[in-house]
């Protein structure tokens, strides 16, 4: 289950401002502030057997309610609660967007509702920010003025006097651990050890009193099953024909899950099958001999079974020479265009199953090259026990292109084409203001030299960095008008138009087509039941 993020406003302001009361009433002379939870992995959304036991989201509601235990004893009321759940602040290319949003706020000292914060609540600072430039954004946004506030650990946290260099050396820790973790990964590899991470499907789940280790030993169940999904491959079965036969016996992966064509391919061409290991994508190999280490786990192919699988694999368009399935990709690889098709993704199957529920499975496009039209593709049901519903892709681009930019002119036409005033500008024009009086108190001989250049310098760094978020502000406020231009269609590229699609569109409902009506008759674009964006 990937991360996820978002905000809200506290409860208790949401129904006083319903019962009449105004915000100021609901404040009642605290500190307003918002309170911030991170985790960088859910554990309750690693497999099944968690799940069970951890609902999804306790380790971020945890946080939440420490936070508002810290918040009343400091006299701070919560504003607004934001949460990037399975979230890592170690990778400089993830984005938070809670964090984004939530320093935002703090700079501008106002909510998007245009209530005033200026404190922040966090279990720790790690939850927050571990690398410089988070910090530095934190940083900025606390001391624009000199009301800001973090409080961690049931302490106030000193944000202004502390400098950028000490969280540069815990911003070179970070990297330090991370390789420092690579290299053990790697020895443990090159000794043989097990590969840990999830239980995968095949093999027991640890036991400590016995000393077993997860992914070490087969489990009596499910191993004939997986030596039978191998066999079956090497027949020449599909991976989706392997899968309908293991959903049909009610057989689940690891993760208790339905199995899909993408499942079955990733567990038998992954490299434990033979026990081998892949770090990155290559093979680990030993350092002597130059060969691929075998593991200490139960295997349940050889190496030529799976390296058979592998090539069949690949044969069939998966993974052509970039990698193999398991490992992160591999450093400076490009990265994957996952969308090739205009509406991949929102088009919705509005067949039955066979047990006379409703599909609704995402329609995806695949090329279907024929002799008289080799470019052919269509959008078909990625449901395996679906009957197959497809269109082509050609008829439905060109029918749905039409309704997109008739809605895209319907909404450019109505909507205001200004940007909402940015939340800092009063702020801005607040410390401009202080800039003005500096010089004034000046020019009066109230200030000194150095006074005025010390108070000058503070204020003018605090104005430059508000400066440069009302320039960001409008920076994107343009791009995302230009997105929503209708008369821009022709030279947006293909992620542009999808961007635009989602503006105007929610999904689209592809019936099948009547009894008796052939494929080979012509589009008929009523088949197509069209859901708009809210």
């Amino acid at each position: 289950m990937p991360g996820w993020s978002r905000s809200f406003l506290n409860p208790s302001l949401v129904s006083a401002l319903e019962a009449g009361r105004t915000f100021e009433e609901w404040l009642a002379g605290r500190i307003p502030g918002v309170d911030y939870a991170r985790i960088s992995a859910d554990q309750s959304t690693r497999s099944a057997v968690l799940a069970r036991g951890r609902e999804a989201g306790t380790g971020i509601r945890h946080q939440h309610e420490e936070n508002t235990e810290t918040a009343s004893a400091f006299g701070v009321a919560i504003v607004r609660f934001y949460e990037d759940n399975g979230l890592t602040a170690v990778q400089p290319a993830v984005v938070r967007p809670a964090f984004v949003e939530m320093v935002t706020a703090l700079h501008c000292r106002r909510t998007t509702e245009g209530h005033p914060v200026q404190a922040l609540v966090a279990t720790e600072r790690e939850r927050v920010w571990r690398l410089t430039a988070d910090f530095a954004r934190v940083h900025q946004a606390l001391t624009v003025t000199e009301e800001g506030l973090f409080i961690e650990r049931r302490a106030v946290f000193d944000v202004a006097s502390t400098v950028s260099t000490g969280d540069a050396a815990a911003d070179g820790e970070v990297w330090r651990t991370k390789e420092r973790i690579e290299r053990h990964i790697r020895r443990r590899a090159i000794d043989g050890g097990t590969p840990g991470g999830r239980r995968r499907f095949g093999w027991l789940c640890p036991e400590p009193r016995s000393g077993r280790r997860i992914n070490m030993r087969r489990d009596p169940e499910e191993w004939p099953v997986l030596r039978e999904m191998i066999e079956s491959a090497l027949r020449g079965t599909s991976w989706n024909e392997i899968a309908r036969g293991l959903n049909a016996r009610e057989i689940r992966t690891a993760s208790g899950n339905r199995w899909s064509g993408a499942t079955v391919r990733q567990a038998l061409t992954n490299p434990v099958m033979c026990g081998y290991r892949a770090i990155h994508g290559q093979l680990v190999q030993d350092p002597v001999t130059g060969l691929p280490v075998v593991g200490q786990w139960d295997a349940p192919a050889t190496a030529e079974e799976w390296r058979a699988l592998v090539e069949l694999s690949r044969q069939r368009g998966a993974n052509r020479g970039t990698r193999l399935t398991n490992g992160s990709p591999l450093p400076g690889s490009e990265p994957k265009t996952f969308r090739k098709y205009l509406f991949s993704g929102y088009l919705r199957c509005g067949a039955r199953r066979k047990d006379g529920t409703p599909c609704d499975a995402k329609m995806g496009g695949c090329a279907r090259p024929t002799a008289r039209n080799p470019d052919n593709a269509v959008y078909v049901c990625t449901s395996l026990d679906c009957a197959g519903t497809a269109r082509n892709v050609h008829d439905v681009d060109g029918h749905l292109e039409e309704i997109v930019l008739s809605l895209l002119h319907e909404q450019h036409g109505t909507v205001d084409a200004r940007q909402p005033e940015w939340a800092g500008t009063a702020l801005l024009q607040l410390l401009v203001g202080q800039r003005e009086s500096l010089a004034e108190q000046f020019r009066e001989g109230v200030l000194s030299d150095a006074e005025l250049s010390r108070k000058a310098t503070d204020l003018e760094t605090r104005i430059s960095g508000l400066e440069a978020a009302q320039e960001e502000y409008r920076r994107h406020g343009q791009a995302t008008s230009a997105d929503k231009d209708p008369t821009r269609w022709p030279v947006m590229g293909l992620a542009q138009r999808r961007a635009a699609i989602a503006c105007v569109l929610d999904s689209v409902t592809v019936l099948p087509l009547p009894p008796g009506r052939s494929r080979r008759a012509p589009f008929d674009p009523r088949l197509l039941q069209i859901r708009r964006a809210t």
